[in-house]
């Protein structure tokens, strides 16, 4: 008896082992519209956060560019960047070619009295 217990139970395992049961539910959220006043500044990329400090970066560093590590490296020139408070260097480096894509170096533009840095990506030609 206690045989025949043990292998309809097991038959009963093997049987539901393939039954799976799930429930999915979904749920709607509306967001009220923001109330933020968001300044639009044109950027080489939408993914790219605009960089902005209250004074004119110092002139560019002068770098000696090695020689490229491969036939398809691309050059890609330091620049400063603004953290904390104060400008520092970001040296220059070699990447990895993208084909069918140029890439746009980082820059300052002067914007209504403020500096902003925009640039710093691959962009498509």
């Amino acid at each position: 008896m206690s045989k025949t217990l043990v292998a309809a139970g097991a038959i009963a395992a093997v049987a539901l082992a393939g039954c799976v049961t799930r429930t999915i539910e979904r749920e709607t959220v509306t967001s009220p519209p923001a109330t933020t006043v968001v300044q639009t500044v044109p950027a080489a990329t939408p993914s790219m956060p605009v960089v902005v400090a209250a004074t004119a970066p110092p002139p560019p560093q002068n770098e000696t560019i090695p020689a490229a590590p491969s036939p398809d490296a691309v050059w890609v020139p330091g620049y400063w960047n603004w953290a904390n408070g104060q400008y520092t260097w970001v040296p220059g480096r070699y990447e990895t070619g993208r084909i069918g894509y140029r890439w746009v170096p980082q820059r300052w533009e002067n914007v209504n009295g403020q500096w902003q840095m925009t640039g710093g990506a691959w962009v498509r030609q």
